[in-house]
């Protein structure tokens, strides 16, 4: 999980947007994935981040472009590495496996503080006319149903005779389902919880596309 390394004495100095941009877009990240956008003031993220206001509005043009820029580096450096096993090419469902191992082996290291998904902890935050951000979110769930879809239809090509709407109702609620798993690790410590769920998905993945769990 993500942790916050900055000191809380950094200098504010000025600086171009090109040395510390990755920087300020990092720490802000930390900072709406623990706290939550509309929890979080200007003020946290001037101490959180070190960098002035002026210099945050200067980079960008206030807390909320600054969190959707934080939305799109979270693509990069978080799902992007994290949902490889699943967008590799010709992965089947033991990619969504390993994608679980992953993300469940960096609960274990963070001594069981799950952060959850900075999309998921989003969702029950943001107002109806919020369009920008919303956009944003679904673009991630559409990310990961594609993925999912991809391996549900490589897997049922070669095991199983479900119709692609089938397929699609699948993927779909397979993201619906990992959602809920990451947002749940936000309220317990015990990996063991989150495991038995995920391997109860991957058991129904297992029933519906080649008759059995094993």
């Amino acid at each position: 999980m993500w942790k916050n390394d900055h000191s809380k004495t950094r200098s504010k100095m000025p600086r171009t947007k090109s040395q510390s941009r990755e920087n300020l877009l990092d720490s802000a990240l930390n900072t709406f994935w623990k706290t939550g956008f509309h929890v979080v003031s200007m003020g946290d993220l001037v101490r959180e981040t070190g960098v002035s206001r002026a210099g945050i509005y200067s980079d960008f043009g206030g807390k909320e472009d600054l969190f959707h820029a934080c939305l799109d580096r979270y693509q990069d450096t978080v799902v992007t590495p994290a949902f490889a096993p699943v967008e590799a090419e010709g992965a089947g469902i033991e990619g969504i496996q390993k994608y679980f191992d992953n993300l469940l082996a960096r609960f274990e290291d963070s001594g069981g503080f799950g952060m959850g998904c900075l999309v998921g902890n989003t969702l029950s935050q943001i107002p109806e006319d919020a369009q920008e951000t919303r956009q944003k979110l679904r673009a991630h769930s559409d990310r990961l149903t594609a993925g999912f879809r991809k391996v549900l239809s490589h897997e049922n090509g070669d095991h199983g005779s479900l119709s692609n709407a089938e397929i699609e109702a699948l993927a779909r609620y397979t993201m619906i389902s990992v959602q809920g798993i990451w947002s749940y690790s936000r309220l317990t410590g015990d990996v063991a919880e989150l495991r038995a769920a995920s391997d109860m998905l991957i058991a129904v993945l297992k029933a519906r596309l080649r008759g059995t769990p094993d």
